[in-house]
């Protein structure tokens, strides 16, 4: 690892430990607890396999998104990422594993004022970058950042944080959709671009959903989504999953908690053996 990814790491980790950073708002406590972060080059071929996997026609690589941004070529072979997972707290997690039709309300308070904070952290990185006299951009704070409609997947912005931190080493995808990280799926997760040289965090994993536990059984999510919008033949089912939350999360948080943020579900990331971690397999063998 060279000397930026340690300024990196380090960097990431003081501002998640200020609690001016790092709050609910609504409630005196921390949004999340110690972040994980990861590295990869832009030139890693799984870029260019999930542009391709995800939309060809809007889905943009690393050094495109610097390109677009400052209005000039880019050299992909120096162009780097760095990826962070921040985890749910051990409240919220607890909180929401009480629940099987709507999450805790402290789970709205982290889809709001956390993604907030993660967007601040990956601003504050930019501007760290940027400081250095390097080019950087953080997708999820760029006004090219957008969703559009993808056949394959109903819906699909053009930068993912979850494809990006699989290629940094932090994760594989569940049969939710949700990243399965070391610190468990009950996260939120940020990036930002650079034109560096990083030393890319090494994957210890050679599948997109390895540790998944579904090809041994596990129905876990399955059993925890209300929605019935996951199963172990068509995995997550966006629609259905989309209709739950407008349709009965929205309702309830307003009747329950007085809550008209954003009202999201996520009870598939709680009462999971991935909430915490990476789940132990039977077996050695991966179907």
């Amino acid at each position: 690892m060279n000397t930026l990814n340690n300024e990196l790491t380090e960097y990431i980790s003081a501002y998640m430990s200020a609690r001016e950073h790092n709050t609910m708002k609504a409630i005196d406590a921390p949004a999340f607890g110690t972040p994980l972060v990861g590295f990869s080059l832009a030139d890693d071929e799984l870029y260019a396999f999930y542009k391709k996997h995800i939309g060809e026609e809007f889905y943009m690589l690393p050094e495109e998104w610097l390109e677009l941004t400052y209005g000039r070529k880019f050299d992909r072979s120096r162009v780097s990422v760095v990826s962070w997972i921040l985890p749910q707290t051990d409240l919220v997690r607890q909180k929401c594993r009480q629940h099987d039709d709507c999450p805790a309300l402290e789970w709205e308070y982290v889809r709001v004022y956390g993604e907030e904070c993660n967007r601040a952290l990956a601003a504050a990185v930019e501007k760290y970058l940027r400081d250095k006299g390097l080019a950087a951009v953080a997708p999820m704070c760029s006004d090219k950042f957008s969703w559009e409609p993808s056949k394959q997947f109903t819906v699909a912005s053009n930068w993912s944080e979850r494809h990006t931190a699989l290629i940094c080493g932090l994760g594989t995808f569940g049969l939710c959709d949700g990243l399965i990280t070391p610190v468990g799926k009950s996260v939120r997760i940020g990036s930002c671009i650079v034109e560096a040289e990083l030393t890319p965090t090494e994957r210890p994993y050679t599948r997109y959903n390895e540790y998944c536990l579904a090809d041994e059984g596990c129905t876990a999510c399955i059993d925890r989504c209300p929605a019935g919008a996951i199963s172990l033949e068509g995995g997550h089912d966006k629609i259905a999953c989309q209709k739950y939350h407008q349709d009965v999360i929205k309702p309830v948080c307003h009747e329950r908690y007085g809550w008209d943020g954003y009202a999201v579900c996520g009870l598939c990331q709680t009462g999971v053996p991935c909430e915490h971690g990476i789940p132990k397999r039977k077996s050695k063998k991966i179907q």
